[in-house]
Formats: structure tokens, C-alpha cells, sequence
């Protein structure tokens, strides 16, 4: 999917900072935990958020979807079906031609469309950005464990 940035605000991010000072491995190594967790809540959401084509039997579109760290407390999620950008995102309203074949059809259907279709275009459906809404309190939550339940010796 084409590259589309979420930033996620930190509560208590200004506290984290100030511990990160005095103790900066268990800070480090806290604030890994949380990221992972808050991955794994985010691509779960994401999973049961995203659409499935249930004629198919499909599900490609959620098997693509990986989370995964991508250095020190900073990770990523991602959809990476050829389609999941269309899919997030939408489409206008387009023609669609045959090139090779000569015409459109669905074989599995066994329905024939023709040379040229002009397709509506399809709804947006922002599945990593809900799942994004859906978990913010829990990402929040896991952040401010790092603050709350820091054992200082």
C-alpha cells in the first residue's frame, strides 16, 4: 500500500522524556514493550475491520496485514495486497477497458460485461485508520504503563 502516515500523540510523553534522562535503559527497553503491544492490539483491529469479499471466500486483504517494529520504540503496520490502497483509500468514478482479452468477465460468476466498463468508483473504507480510533485508548494506556508502573530502585 502507498505510504500514509498516522503519527500517534503520546499522553505522557513529556514524563517519558524526563525518565528517559535518569533512567534511559529501562525507559529504552519499556517503551519497545509498549510499542509491540500497542502493534499487535493495531493489526488485530485492523484484521477484523477490513473488508472481506465473502462470495470468494476471500480474505487476502487481511492476511496482508503485518505489524512489526521498525527500530527502537517505533514500529510499523501495513497492508501490503496490490489492492489494500484502493480499498483504504477508495477510487473516482473510471472506465475500464479490455486489453487483452476481448472483453470483461467475471469467470467465477460466469458473468459477461463487455469491451468497456464504467465503473462508479468505490466508497473509502480507512480500515487502518479506525482500527487506529478503535485502539487509541489502549495505546494510550500502554504508554502511560511505562510512566506508572516504572520499578525504581
Amino acid at each position: 500500500m502507498a505510504d500514509k502516515v498516522i503519527n500517534i500523540k503520546i499522553e505522557k510523553l513529556a514524563e517519558i522524556k524526563e525518565l528517559f534522562k535518569k533512567y534511559p535503559t529501562i525507559i529504552s527497553w519499556r517503551m519497545n514493550e509498549a510499542v509491540a503491544r500497542s502493534l499487535v492490539g493495531l493489526e488485530r483491529s485492523a484484521k477484523r475491520l477490513a473488508p472481506v469479499n465473502k462470495q470468494s471466500g476471500g480474505g487476502n486483504l487481511r492476511q496482508s496485514i503485518k505489524s512489526s517494529m521498525t527500530g527502537v520504540a517505533s514500529g510499523k503496520i501495513e497492508a501490503t495486497a496490490n489492492y489494500a490502497y484502493y480499498v483504504h483509500e477508495g477510487t473516482r468514478p473510471h472506465i475500464i477497458r479490455a486489453r487483452i482479452k476481448k472483453g470483461l468477465a467475471n469467470v467465477r460468476t460466469g458473468q459477461y460485461f463487455g469491451k468497456i466498463v464504467h465503473h462508479p468508483g468505490t466508497k473509502a473504507n480507512p480500515f487502518l485508520e479506525l482500527a487506529y480510533t478503535a485502539e487509541f485508548q489502549n495505546i494510550q494506556d500502554e504508554f502511560a504503563k511505562v510512566v506508572d508502573n516504572l520499578p525504581i530502585v
